[in-house]
């Protein structure tokens, strides 16, 4: 009996290390980017993001030829939105009405979302969308909570850069972009 459990604990053992290092190995894919091949064509860049540091980094990628925000006439852009959203699921109602109750001793709590959508587009219309989602709770007072502004928290700041490698992965194997990518420097050569 005793070989049986050392043999199911050591197979269970293997498994666990097997899954684990296909884990490992999909983050890395996901949170890695290398770019190969030649530079995407020039791109008129568009964002809402205030941290300059963000076009700093997706342009350290080398992904893209030029990353220009003044360029309007190119034919190609990238737009990249983030946003805030309160959820409407029933939390926040009720953490409110509890607050309410014990005149704002008890905390409002909802639940957030927080989303980074990056766009490729083509003479301002846009051929390719991708999204990526981040969910919080957050925490407020019941008299201030109407006068505050939502500022992105360090952790969204991180998953927003978390984003680029993920987004440039994904780019890649998009045959919408490539192929609007080569039709591109079919006609302007570098």
């Amino acid at each position: 009996m005793k070989k049986y459990r050392f043999a199911l604990a050591s197979c269970l053992l293997s498994f666990a290390a097997l899954s684990n290092a296909i884990a490992q190995e999909s983050n890395a894919v996901i949170f890695n980017y290398a770019h190969q091949g030649k530079a995407y064509p020039p791109v008129f860049f568009v964002t809402n993001v205030e941290d300059k540091s963000f076009k700093e980094k997706l342009v350290q990628y080398n992904a893209f030829a030029a990353l220009d925000d003044k360029a309007v006439g190119l034919p190609i852009g990238v737009r990249v939105l983030k946003g805030h959203r309160t959820k409407q699921d029933g939390t926040q109602f009720s953490s409110l009405m509890l607050s309410a109750s014990t005149l704002g001793i008890i905390p409002v709590v909802s639940n957030k979302e927080f989303k980074v959508r990056y766009d490729v587009f083509v003479q301002g219309k846009s051929i390719e969308s991708f999204e990526y989602m981040m969910d919080s709770t957050d925490v407020n007072n019941f008299w201030t909570s109407a006068y505050k502004e939502h500022q992105t928290t360090p952790t969204e700041e991180q998953f927003l850069l978390d984003t680029l490698p993920q987004f440039l992965n994904e780019l890649s194997k998009s045959d919408i972009s490539q192929a609007t990518f080569a039709e591109y420097w079919e006609y302007f050569s570098e």
